[in-house]
């Protein structure tokens, strides 16, 4: 029997577990021409979302255009993967793409064979072309791109908030937004895991993309709508999930898609006929097992301090982290230190603020802190 889970994100063609009322809202913005900061934990299934979006966009004529910006080294590297994204979207149309190919004359298309895709398009930049002007050349074309047959256009800046990393950042954010700020007929979705840095970006008053975007958090999967996804996905594939198994899955992952999918995953290959409590059992320490080099290697950016703190808040969520008794409980040292550790590790999202105080927002690495602490 095939598995029905996936560990990777969801093709469109497999169903997808609630975010009806997400999908339906990123749709409408977009029709409107309405920029969007989407942002959530990481493994909350925004790529997946955004691509079902678009989707649902090409179907209604709006040419959707999505770039991952994960790890860019250069403002040239930002310029040639969009490019890149455009031609990519338009080389099925001739018309279109000989409007790009003129219109981008530092970046042309290079179409390959590809196992996966078809086609894989990627560009060649110009010599004497780079940097800022590469930027600014890229960004008047896409402008005149979309003037020029009075196309509808969404574009999807995944991972957004890496451009911070690049020392020209400030000089990029203040491009981009005079740019796009006078497109018309585009709409962008800015995409991020790194919560804090993406939406400084848009709502500090002192950077240029300040209150230029509706900021759009994504919730946990609901419980009941997961507990029905489950059961009925495990049903399809001849295994039977009890409604206590299913449910108790939403609860061990708290409703990160992501965790929903793996941890399912990895029952279904342990179950038999019908899913028991010892499948759920071996799935979640399979589970663990698998995402133990990842916690390991993030625990190794991390100075002593920092660890110490996570492993408290992992253990003991607490909205007073700087009170004395929890310092004390802890051994978490100094005032001082705790603050430099808390300003740290909530910068890189390994805890985060909640209306019930800090905690490791993260459901799977919390369970594997208290466990790993515990062996200690």
């Amino acid at each position: 029997m095939k598995n029905p889970f996936y560990l990777k994100p969801l093709p469109l063609s497999v169903p997808f577990c609630d975010r009806e009322k997400e999908t339906a809202d990123l749709v409408r913005y977009a029709e409107n021409f309405t920029n969007v900061v989407l942002s959530s934990p990481r493994r909350y299934g925004k790529t997946s979302l955004i691509k079902r979006a678009q989707n649902q966009l090409s179907k209604k004529g709006i040419l959707p255009i999505y770039i991952d910006y994960f790890g860019i080294s250069s403002v040239d590297e930002f310029a040639a993967k969009f490019a890149s994204a455009i031609y990519a979207a338009v080389y099925r149309e001739k018309s279109f793409f000989e409007k790009a190919v003129k219109i981008f004359t530092s970046l042309r298309p290079v179409i390959r064979p590809d196992t996966e895709a078809g086609l894989a398009v990627t560009v060649e930049v110009s010599r004497g072309k780079s940097g800022m002007r590469l930027l600014e050349e890229t960004m008047t074309g896409f402008s005149e791109f979309l003037r020029s047959g009075r196309i509808k256009c969404n574009v999807a800046f995944d991972e957004f908030q890496e451009i911070t990393e690049l020392k020209e950042s400030k000089l990029m954010e203040g491009t981009l937004r005079s740019y796009i700020q006078d497109q018309e007929n585009v709409s962008y979705f800015f995409i991020g895991s790194r919560r804090r840095i993406l939406l400084d970006i848009f709502n500090d008053k002192k950077r240029p993309f300040y209150n230029s975007a509706i900021n759009y958090t994504l919730p946990p999967l609901p419980a009941e709508d997961t507990v029905k996804y489950l059961a009925g996905l495990f049903s399809e594939s001849g295994k039977k999930c009890p409604v206590n198994i299913a449910r108790q899955i939403h609860t061990l992952s708290e409703g990160y898609p992501y965790y929903v999918q793996k941890l399912s995953y990895f029952i279904f290959e342990a179950a038999k006929n019908k899913v028991t409590d010892a499948d759920l059992s071996e799935g979640l320490s399979q589970m663990l097992s698998e995402e133990t080099p990842l916690f390991e290697l993030m625990l190794q950016a991390l100075r002593p301090r920092q660890i110490s703190l996570l492993n408290a808040v992992a253990k003991e969520p607490v909205a007073a982290p700087f009170a004395a008794e929890y310092i004390d409980r802890h051994r978490l040292g100094s005032l001082g230190g705790v603050q430099a550790a808390m300003k740290k590790l909530s910068e890189i999202d390994y805890i985060e603020k909640t209306a019930i105080g800090w905690k490791v927002p993260d459901p799977l690495f919390t369970l594997w802190l208290k466990r790993n602490e515990a062996m200690e």
